[in-house]
């Protein structure tokens, strides 16, 4: 550290310099840089989606959605709102 500490006091215009160049790079990136001026302010979104070949859309509703809303997801901090949809794919059941 102490040898760090007196080659940049020895050096000080070359410190200097390195330093003005990084900060005009750091300002010419800022300024290119593209961000969004709004950003979503929307709740969050999860989707769970689940497969049980050779289950109808009936089992399915009672053996997987039911528990997984009653025991598992029911307990989720901040959870305002919970909707459910059970279909089946045609020909696959």
């Amino acid at each position: 550290m102490r040898v760090i500490v007196s080659w940049s006091l020895r050096y000080r215009l070359i410190v200097l310099g390195i330093a003005a160049v990084l900060m005009l790079a750091g300002y010419t990136l800022l300024s290119r840089a593209s961000f969004d001026t709004l950003p979503e302010f929307g709740p969050p979104r999860v989707e769970v989606q689940t497969e049980a070949l050779g289950l109808s859309a009936q089992e399915v509703e009672q053996l997987i959605t039911v528990p997984l809303e009653q025991d598992l997801l029911a307990g989720v901090p901040w959870l305002d709102t919970m909707t459910s949809s059970t279909s089946s794919i045609p020909g696959i059941e």
